[in-house]
């Protein structure tokens, strides 16, 4: 009877032990939550029901803690950075949107203030945010002086006018941009002076456009400007053309040049800005003859000159573009465009709109 009774509680122990293992088995997994941090607080765990003071260099770690914000794994965004639009942006912003002021004095060719001359100002404005322009406008007072004050910008262009007066200064565009080197710096005490031509009366002027297909001679060519033509000696001026045989082009690049010389005169090289505000004829500083190369194949010569021709009784301004023949047996080509004043007067006022 011993036996079955310890058989029996054997059985009974191991169907226990089997049904406390399925209900361990089938158990929910603990839900893990995730850990939150904060700044400036030490929380003790929620099973501690005591807690032991920190230490002052704890204390210290904590109170200097950066704020830590939770956030889901797998969802922590990458650093802000700039697009290259964005970086343009702010380049704008700082080197072109800079104020514009200006300090001006309006003289005449003999030095004496330009009274009362209206005087307007055009501000190019591009900082990124505004691409567009401003106007503003002022008058000189009784010593020629102006100020302008455009607000911000990039440049300002300036155009005084008054009746009676040109304007003869080619400069008339600054730059207050950052960007550029040797930018605008308006200054109070030493102000831009900007000319203006004083008309004095104009005078008929014999307008100059010709051009000539020219067949290659290593003679000289001698044209007639006032006629417009080539003659066999005299005229204004004389061209000699110096090349060498064969073929001229950029692949194939020679030496080749022309030779310039006037006829009773002589002539001043400038350039197309000077003059187109050139209202009369310099009085000196004439050479009699010159020569112009060029060594790049096709590429041509172009000069502008002031021309005095015919012992002074001409004075003309002029603008030489000269091609050479790429051929032996091909053409040059020569244009004289520009004024003369063929009444043995230095006045080139007439090539203002009158």
């Amino acid at each position: 009877m011993k036996i079955r009774r310890s058989i029996l509680l054997l059985g009974a122990a191991v169907v226990v032990l089997i049904a406390l293992l399925i209900w361990f088995a089938n158990r929910p997994a603990e839900i893990v939550m995730p850990t939150l941090v904060e700044t400036n607080a030490v929380t003790p765990p929620a099973t501690e029901q005591t807690s032991t003071k920190p230490s002052r260099r704890e204390e210290a770690t904590h109170a200097n803690a950066p704020i830590v914000q939770a956030v889901p794994s797998g969802n922590i965004p990458p650093p802000p950075t700039q697009t290259k639009a964005q970086q343009m942006q702010g380049v704008l912003a700082t080197y072109n949107d800079v104020p514009i002021v200006f300090y001006g004095k309006l003289e005449d060719q003999f030095g004496n203030p330009v009274v009362g001359a209206q005087v307007a100002g055009n501000t190019i404005i591009y900082n990124g945010m505004k691409t567009g322009s401003g106007h503003v406008s002022t008058t000189s007072d009784a010593n020629g002086l102006f100020k302008i004050d455009a607000g911000k910008g990039e440049s300002l262009g300036i155009m005084p006018k008054k009746e009676g007066y040109v304007l003869a200064t080619t400069g008339t565009a600054f730059k207050y941009s950052h960007l550029y080197e040797g930018y605008h710096v308006p200054d109070p005490n030493n102000p831009t002076v900007i000319k203006m031509w004083k008309l004095r009366g104009a005078e008929p002027l014999l307008s100059l456009d010709k051009k000539y297909k020219l067949q290659y001679k290593s003679a000289p060519i001698y044209f007639d400007m006032i006629a417009g033509k080539t003659v066999s000696s005299g005229g204004d001026l004389k061209i000699t053309v110096s090349r060498p045989d064969g073929i001229i082009s950029q692949q194939h690049p020679q030496n080749w040049s022309i030779g310039l010389e006037v006829v009773d005169g002589g002539f001043i090289e400038t350039s197309s800005s000077e003059s187109a505000i050139a209202y009369v004829a310099p009085a000196e500083g004439y050479q009699p003859s010159g020569t112009f190369g060029n060594n790049n194949g096709p590429d041509l010569v172009d000069k502008a000159l002031f021309i005095q021709s015919r012992n002074g009784h001409v004075f003309s301004k002029v603008h030489l573009l000269f091609g050479i023949n790429d051929t032996p047996d091909g053409f040059m080509s020569l244009t004289f465009s520009g004024v003369a004043n063929t009444n043995s007067s230095r006045n080139w006022e007439a090539t203002v709109p009158q």
